[in-house]
């Protein structure tokens, strides 16, 4: 039973936490439960916040660029979309290349984001009251480390 690491979350090597799939997911599902329960009162996703802010960060983005983004299947997201566009918070962009579809967010769409971001600075102060503010821009660093080396 050998351990990595040095601090209070010493992995056992034998066991599944060495998984760097479980600890992953786990913490994705974590702090997916923060920011849910933080947006709630704005009625409004965690995915939808994320896909409203990178649409507010990059209109006219095209739907496979946005699920690379996000790192989701392309028909999951267009999923996800569905009922954002039911709402009219997302709309379809003005230009089109080729045959793919550009997306925006609505005036709707920027109203829920503006209505949300409350909520949102709330969830990430207590994502960093839970795990401290260096662990928190460390998490966050490493995520999109992990990322960006896809490819």
């Amino acid at each position: 039973m050998k351990k990595v690491g040095k601090t209070s979350t010493s992995v056992d090597l034998d066991s599944p936490d060495v998984c760097y799939a479980l600890a992953g997911r786990r913490s994705a599902r974590f702090v997916t439960r923060i920011y849910e329960s933080y947006l709630e009162p704005a009625d409004i996703t965690s995915s939808e916040f994320s896909i409203l802010s990178l649409l507010q960060f990059a209109p006219g983005i095209t739907v496979a660029e946005l699920a690379r983004k996000m790192e989701m299947e392309r028909t999951t997201l267009v999923r996800a979309l569905k009922p954002m566009r039911e709402a009219s918070y997302v709309c379809d962009g003005e230009e089109k290349l080729g045959r793919a579809v550009t997306l925006m967010a609505s005036k709707a769409g920027l109203r829920k984001l503006a209505q949300a971001k409350p909520y949102w600075e709330a969830a990430q102060k207590a994502f960093e009251d839970r795990v401290g503010k260096a662990e928190a821009a460390l998490f966050r660093e490493m995520a999109l480390a992990a990322v960006s080396h896809r490819d």
